[in-house]
């Protein structure tokens, strides 16, 4: 069975930390366990995050919601945040969602 890869995302969505703040942000990479975002601030402390992304591909549309443990914030050369998140937890038609967009990009 083929590895599914990390392809670059552009979908946008907002990043809620566990301070209440809640930030746009804008996918950079995906994969089915991760996902890189740029945001204007930092994680300020979040152990973990929500994250609402406007999904689409080919015509669908989805609002996908993930938890996600952050492993990396980053001030990056663009003066915004690089954060990368593993999934915690996902639904399953969101993952397929994912995938399939994947799949379609690799």
């Amino acid at each position: 069975m083929k590895t599914l890869a990390y392809v670059r995302c552009f979908w946008s969505g907002t990043l809620y930390l566990t301070n209440g703040l809640a930030m746009p942000i804008h996918c950079t990479h995906i994969s089915a366990q991760t996902i890189e975002v740029e945001a204007p601030s930092g994680l300020q402390g979040s152990k973990m995050v929500k994250l609402e992304l406007n999904a689409i591909h080919e015509g669908n549309t989805a609002l996908v919601k993930i938890l996600g443990d952050p492993i990396l914030d980053v001030f990056n050369e663009h003066n915004k945040h690089y954060i990368k998140l593993q999934f915690h937890s996902i639904s399953e038609k969101d993952l397929n969602f994912i995938k399939t967009f994947i799949a379609a990009h690799d």
